[in-house]
């Protein structure tokens, strides 16, 4: 499994699990993004796996520690999620480039951020 696809599936298997994100506020969500970069950070082996898609740390703008990496791709790529499958979205934010593009300012390499593009595609 690549990357995406390994962080896609975690981020599903959470969120089905964790809450219906429609419904809340920004705090409640804010708090179950935070748990899960903590659960993913605490897998060592999820972790191990992962870092080599983490830009080295002189290259992380906004997000530098691995929970906050994780912190920043979960949020953006929620953001996508609901761009792309949320009827009441009517003018679309989110492309291609654009998502690849946000990668460096969550602190991950731009082929993660096409593969997890790819991964919310193909739902």
């Amino acid at each position: 499994k690549s990357n995406g696809n390994l962080f896609v599936s975690a981020l599903r298997s959470f969120f089905a699990n964790a809450i219906r994100m429609s419904q809340l506020e920004a705090d409640p969500v804010q708090r179950v993004i935070e748990s899960f970069a903590e659960a993913l950070v605490a897998d060592a082996s999820f972790l191990s796996c992962f870092s080599s898609s983490m830009l080295p740390e002189k290259e992380r703008k906004t997000y530098r520690t691995p929970d906050e990496v994780l912190f920043g791709l979960t949020y953006t790529t929620l953001m996508l999620n609901t761009d792309m499958h949320n009827k009441q979205v009517s003018q679309k934010m989110w492309d291609t480039k654009k998502f690849v593009g946000a990668g460096k300012d969550c602190g991950v390499t731009g082929g993660l951020m096409a593969e997890i593009f790819k991964c919310e595609i193909g739902r």
